[in-house]
Protein backbone atom coordinates (compact mmCIF):
# COMPACT_ATOMS: atom_id res chain seq x y z
CA UNK A 1 0.00 0.00 0.00
CA UNK A 2 1.37 3.42 -0.93
CA UNK A 3 2.09 6.02 1.68
CA UNK A 4 0.44 9.39 1.23
CA UNK A 5 1.81 12.79 2.10
CA UNK A 6 2.51 13.76 4.83
CA UNK A 7 4.86 10.98 5.97
CA UNK A 8 5.21 11.46 9.69
CA UNK A 9 8.00 9.00 10.51
CA UNK A 10 11.36 10.68 10.03
CA UNK A 11 13.28 7.45 9.53
CA UNK A 12 11.01 6.37 6.68
CA UNK A 13 12.10 9.04 4.23
CA UNK A 14 15.56 9.48 5.73
CA UNK A 15 16.55 6.14 4.26
CA UNK A 16 15.71 7.47 0.79
CA UNK A 17 17.47 10.80 1.03
CA UNK A 18 21.20 11.24 0.73
CA UNK A 19 22.68 13.66 3.19
CA UNK A 20 24.02 16.64 1.39
CA UNK A 21 25.56 19.65 3.02
CA UNK A 22 24.08 22.99 2.20
CA UNK A 23 26.78 25.60 2.65
CA UNK A 24 26.38 29.33 2.59
CA UNK A 25 28.67 29.80 -0.39
CA UNK A 26 28.72 33.46 -1.45
CA UNK A 27 29.74 32.60 -4.99
CA UNK A 28 26.77 30.26 -5.35
CA UNK A 29 24.43 32.95 -4.07
CA UNK A 30 25.80 35.40 -6.63
CA UNK A 31 25.18 32.83 -9.36
CA UNK A 32 21.62 32.42 -8.13
CA UNK A 33 20.99 36.16 -8.16
CA UNK A 34 22.31 36.44 -11.69
CA UNK A 35 20.31 33.43 -12.89
CA UNK A 36 16.99 35.17 -12.34
CA UNK A 37 17.64 36.67 -15.75
CA UNK A 38 16.58 33.29 -17.18
CA UNK A 39 12.96 34.17 -16.45
CA UNK A 40 11.03 37.30 -17.37
CA UNK A 41 10.11 39.45 -14.37
CA UNK A 42 6.42 38.71 -14.83
CA UNK A 43 6.86 34.94 -15.25
CA UNK A 44 4.37 33.02 -13.16
CA UNK A 45 4.50 29.20 -13.22
CA UNK A 46 1.05 27.63 -12.72
CA UNK A 47 -0.82 30.91 -12.22
CA UNK A 48 -4.02 28.98 -11.54
CA UNK A 49 -2.49 27.83 -8.23
CA UNK A 50 -2.09 31.43 -7.06
CA UNK A 51 -5.81 31.94 -7.65
CA UNK A 52 -6.67 28.70 -5.86
CA UNK A 53 -4.57 29.59 -2.82
CA UNK A 54 -5.85 33.18 -2.76
CA UNK A 55 -9.41 31.83 -2.66
CA UNK A 56 -8.77 29.76 0.47
CA UNK A 57 -10.88 30.92 3.40
CA UNK A 58 -9.22 32.47 6.43
CA UNK A 59 -8.23 29.64 8.74
CA UNK A 60 -8.68 29.78 12.52
CA UNK A 61 -6.02 27.10 12.93
CA UNK A 62 -3.67 27.13 9.90
CA UNK A 63 -1.00 25.31 11.92
CA UNK A 64 -3.17 22.19 11.92
CA UNK A 65 -2.64 21.80 8.17
CA UNK A 66 0.48 20.55 6.37
CA UNK A 67 1.15 23.83 4.56
CA UNK A 68 0.41 27.53 4.85
CA UNK A 69 0.33 30.26 2.30
CA UNK A 70 2.60 33.15 3.19
CA UNK A 71 -0.45 35.11 4.35
CA UNK A 72 -1.42 32.37 6.82
CA UNK A 73 -4.05 30.25 5.04
CA UNK A 74 -3.63 26.58 5.87
CA UNK A 75 -4.09 23.76 3.39
CA UNK A 76 -3.29 20.09 2.83
CA UNK A 77 -2.04 18.37 -0.29
CA UNK A 78 -5.51 17.01 -1.09
CA UNK A 79 -6.41 20.53 -2.20
CA UNK A 80 -4.38 19.70 -5.31
CA UNK A 81 -5.96 16.28 -5.96
CA UNK A 82 -5.88 15.35 -9.62
CA UNK A 83 -2.61 17.20 -10.24
CA UNK A 84 0.93 15.91 -10.23
CA UNK A 85 2.71 17.93 -7.56
CA UNK A 86 6.44 18.65 -7.39
CA UNK A 87 7.49 19.91 -3.95
CA UNK A 88 10.93 21.42 -3.51
CA UNK A 89 12.05 21.69 0.11
CA UNK A 90 14.40 24.63 0.47
CA UNK A 91 15.62 27.34 2.85
CA UNK A 92 16.55 30.99 2.47
CA UNK A 93 20.02 30.31 3.96
CA UNK A 94 20.80 27.45 1.56
CA UNK A 95 22.93 28.51 -1.43
CA UNK A 96 22.30 25.34 -3.53
CA UNK A 97 18.56 25.77 -2.89
CA UNK A 98 18.66 29.34 -4.12
CA UNK A 99 20.77 28.43 -7.12
CA UNK A 100 18.23 25.88 -8.40
CA UNK A 101 15.10 28.05 -8.03
CA UNK A 102 15.29 29.48 -11.59
CA UNK A 103 15.67 26.03 -13.17
CA UNK A 104 12.69 24.75 -11.14
CA UNK A 105 10.61 27.68 -12.38
CA UNK A 106 11.70 26.93 -15.94
CA UNK A 107 10.66 23.29 -15.46
CA UNK A 108 7.32 24.46 -14.06
CA UNK A 109 6.72 26.51 -17.18
CA UNK A 110 7.70 23.60 -19.42
CA UNK A 111 5.32 21.20 -17.64
CA UNK A 112 2.38 23.36 -16.59
CA UNK A 113 0.25 22.21 -19.55
CA UNK A 114 0.87 18.58 -18.57
CA UNK A 115 -0.91 18.72 -15.22
CA UNK A 116 2.05 19.54 -12.97
CA UNK A 117 2.06 22.02 -10.10
CA UNK A 118 5.35 23.11 -8.54
CA UNK A 119 5.67 24.24 -4.92
CA UNK A 120 8.59 25.63 -2.93
CA UNK A 121 8.17 24.69 0.75
CA UNK A 122 10.36 26.05 3.54
CA UNK A 123 10.03 25.35 7.25
CA UNK A 124 11.08 28.91 8.07
CA UNK A 125 8.58 31.47 9.26
CA UNK A 126 6.48 33.34 6.71
CA UNK A 127 8.17 36.69 7.43
CA UNK A 128 11.62 35.27 6.67
CA UNK A 129 10.41 33.73 3.41
CA UNK A 130 8.54 36.88 2.36
CA UNK A 131 11.52 39.12 3.11
CA UNK A 132 13.76 36.88 1.02
CA UNK A 133 11.30 36.95 -1.88
CA UNK A 134 10.96 40.73 -1.67
CA UNK A 135 14.73 41.03 -1.95
CA UNK A 136 15.30 38.41 -4.66
CA UNK A 137 12.08 38.78 -6.68
CA UNK A 138 11.84 35.08 -7.52
CA UNK A 139 8.53 34.06 -9.12
CA UNK A 140 6.94 30.77 -8.10
CA UNK A 141 4.56 29.12 -5.65
CA UNK A 142 6.27 29.69 -2.30
CA UNK A 143 4.60 28.27 0.77
CA UNK A 144 5.45 27.38 4.35
CA UNK A 145 5.73 23.84 5.72
CA UNK A 146 4.00 23.77 9.10
CA UNK A 147 6.53 21.51 10.76
CA UNK A 148 10.27 21.05 10.66
CA UNK A 149 11.80 19.21 7.70
CA UNK A 150 12.94 16.39 9.99
CA UNK A 151 9.30 15.62 10.83
CA UNK A 152 8.92 14.44 7.24
CA UNK A 153 12.20 12.56 7.13
CA UNK A 154 14.01 15.27 5.19
CA UNK A 155 17.60 15.15 6.37
CA UNK A 156 19.01 17.91 4.16
CA UNK A 157 17.94 20.59 1.74
CA UNK A 158 17.45 20.97 -1.09
CA UNK A 159 15.30 17.88 -1.47
CA UNK A 160 12.36 17.36 -3.80
CA UNK A 161 9.36 15.06 -3.93
CA UNK A 162 7.02 14.17 -6.77
CA UNK A 163 3.46 13.26 -5.80
CA UNK A 164 0.96 11.66 -8.14
CA UNK A 165 -2.67 12.69 -8.64
CA UNK A 166 -3.67 10.75 -5.49
CA UNK A 167 -1.09 12.46 -3.28
CA UNK A 168 1.25 9.46 -3.19
CA UNK A 169 4.98 10.18 -3.11
CA UNK A 170 6.33 8.45 -6.22
CA UNK A 171 9.84 9.89 -6.47
CA UNK A 172 12.32 11.72 -4.26
CA UNK A 173 15.52 13.53 -5.08
CA UNK A 174 18.20 14.75 -2.67
CA UNK A 175 20.39 17.67 -3.68
CA UNK A 176 20.28 20.39 -6.32
CA UNK A 177 19.76 19.71 -10.03
CA UNK A 178 19.36 21.52 -13.32
CA UNK A 179 15.64 20.85 -13.35
CA UNK A 180 15.04 22.36 -16.78
CA UNK A 181 17.52 20.01 -18.47
CA UNK A 182 16.07 17.39 -20.83
CA UNK A 183 17.30 14.64 -18.49
CA UNK A 184 15.51 16.01 -15.42
CA UNK A 185 12.33 16.92 -17.31
CA UNK A 186 12.22 13.31 -18.55
CA UNK A 187 12.78 12.05 -14.99
CA UNK A 188 9.85 14.14 -13.73
CA UNK A 189 7.59 13.04 -16.59
CA UNK A 190 8.44 9.35 -16.29
CA UNK A 191 9.65 8.65 -12.77
CA UNK A 192 10.63 5.15 -11.83
CA UNK A 193 8.21 4.62 -8.98
CA UNK A 194 10.12 4.10 -5.75
CA UNK A 195 9.08 1.42 -3.33
CA UNK A 196 9.17 3.13 0.04
CA UNK A 197 9.99 1.05 3.13
CA UNK A 198 6.89 -0.56 4.56
CA UNK A 199 4.92 -0.58 1.30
Amino acid sequence: MKKTFPLQTACLMATLLLLQSCGNDAANETMAENSTANLPADASPAPQLHLLLAALPADDDPDSKTFQTLDGRGFDIDLLAGQKVFVNFWATWCAPCIREIPSINNAAQALEDEGYIFLFASDEDAETISTFLDERQFPGNFIRLNDFFASYGIGAVPSSWLLDENGDVTKTWAGAYEWDSEEMLADIRNPEVEELPGQ
